[in-house]
């Protein structure tokens, strides 16, 4: 029989206190994004992007999000998403793009149609947006935001009874930009569980790639639009005055 484990000692009990602190004081200094890492799966890294998924309890389909490098300006990748009238041209399951309301550059409601594969419905949402800039362009967030509102859904179309996305987009040391895409979803009606699989990993895929793509593709139509939105750097100090 092997003896009883001796009872920790007032040094030891302290050390474990101290080391738990530690811990924690550490877990609160860590930014959001790799604080909350440990709750994402990656599950594909294709064509320049990596996806990952977070289970949602008591729900079938998980939070999806997509990680991109893209060599363009973060203010660039702002205008291809500010641009309702293109957003065909480069997300491959628009069917269309149609703006309701539009009450500022940024602040705006239209209306998507989505292709869905069959035997699954297509889907349709009335989006409402919003954007922010910071650092003088250095850093951009966008959001979208599904809304119940006109026009009327349209026959063999089931609309998204929840849908939020927002893009997190900083300029890297390169020039380029790191860009964040996450989805939280409930596209309501019947999904069948491979179509679950194959959208949330291709919706990430396919948004940023076309991204991409659309930016290279039209930076010279968008010249105007980054050059307005660009801060200027702050003036140099002034020389300090002669004694």
């Amino acid at each position: 029989m092997s003896a009883a484990p001796s009872p920790p000692t007032p040094s030891s009990t302290s050390a474990r206190v101290r080391r738990f602190a530690l811990a924690v004081a550490f877990a609160l200094l860590l930014p959001p994004v790799l604080a909350g890492a440990a709750g994402w799966e990656k599950v594909a890294s294709e064509r320049g992007v990596r996806v990952y998924i977070r289970e949602v309890p008591g729900r079938d389909v998980p939070r999806f999000k997509g990680v991109a490098t893209i060599d363009a300006d973060p203010l660039l990748l702002l205008a291809v998403l500010a641009d309702v009238e293109r957003a065909c041209e480069w997300n491959a399951a628009c069917v269309h793009a149609r703006m309701v309301q539009k009450r500022s550059e940024f602040d705006l409601d239209f209306h998507n149609r989505l292709k869905a594969t069959w035997p699954v419905s297509d889907r349709d949402a009335v989006l409402r947006t919003s954007a922010r800039i910071e650092d003088g362009g250095n850093r951009v967030y966008a959001e979208f935001r599904a809304i119940q509102s006109a026009p009327a859904v349209a026959k063999g179309v089931v609309r998204f009874p929840m849908l939020h996305g927002r893009y997190t987009i900083r300029r890297n040391a390169k020039g380029g930009s790191n860009v964040e895409y996450v989805i939280d979803a409930d596209p309501g009606g019947w999904v069948p569980n491979w179509f679950v699989k194959y959208a949330v990993k291709n919706v990430p895929l396919d948004t940023l790639t076309g991204l991409r793509r659309q930016a290279a593709k039209r930076a010279a139509d968008y010249a105007g639009f980054v050059a307005r939105h660009r801060s200027p750097p702050p003036p140099p100090p002034a020389p300090p005055h002669a004694p």
